[in-house]
């Protein structure tokens, strides 16, 4: 083994580590911006519903927080158009 041998391995796998950490960083940024707009909407949700549903105010917040979880996954909805 020649004696220059060991610090271009040290060096190419700090390299290597280097660029795999801020690859995986990068590709966290979308999955960090989903998880905050998500937050924002449950917190919203919420509030709206703590504030403003009159027909779950006796409801605890577990309950109401479920609720709030399932608006902002997408699986509340009005199936059926209503027009007066």
């Amino acid at each position: 083994m020649s004696p220059n041998k060991g610090p271009k391995v040290i060096k190419y796998c700090v390299i290597t580590s280097t660029t795999a950490i801020v690859l995986i960083f990068i590709s966290l940024i979308p999955l960090s911006k989903k998880a905050f707009y998500w937050n924002q909407c449950f917190k919203k949700t919420f509030q709206w519903i703590d504030k403003n549903e009159m027909e779950l105010k006796n409801w605890d917040n577990p309950s109401k927080e479920s609720i709030a979880v399932a608006v902002c996954n997408g699986a509340v909805y009005e199936p059926e158009l209503k027009t007066k």
